[in-house]
């Protein structure tokens, strides 16, 4: 169903790139195998999408929103609030997905 939903968006949306967060490890090993089953789909359907995919480590994005790269959850909201001008912090998922393509964005400018 996820990697359908991706397909469909994809081609509605005619992305030029898609900019994504590697994974980290974490302490919980279902959630641990929920993230490798969901990310297994997504670079399943980009993979069919055939376009440019990067991908960014969570502690990259934090240290080029945030300014360092152990800032915690709400600090990275706070900063996408603030660089997009929202009247109130994104949710978490929302927060870390701007916060993806804003780093992408920053960085591709400075061409790193």
């Amino acid at each position: 169903m996820l990697a359908g939903e991706l397909t469909e968006l994809l081609s509605r949306e005619d992305p030029d790139l898609v900019a994504i967060e590697t994974p980290f490890t974490g302490r919980f090993p279902r959630a641990v195998i929920g993230l490798a089953e969901t990310r297994g789909a997504m670079l399943a359907a980009l993979g069919r999408w055939g376009g440019e995919v990067v991908e960014y480590e969570p502690a990259r994005v934090k240290s080029v929103i945030v300014g360092f790269g152990n800032a915690e959850k709400h600090q990275v909201a706070f900063m996408v609030q603030h660089e997009l001008r929202l009247a109130e912090p994104p949710p978490p998922d929302a927060a870390d997905a701007l916060a993806v393509a804003l780093c992408h964005l920053r960085l591709a400018r400075l061409d790193l």
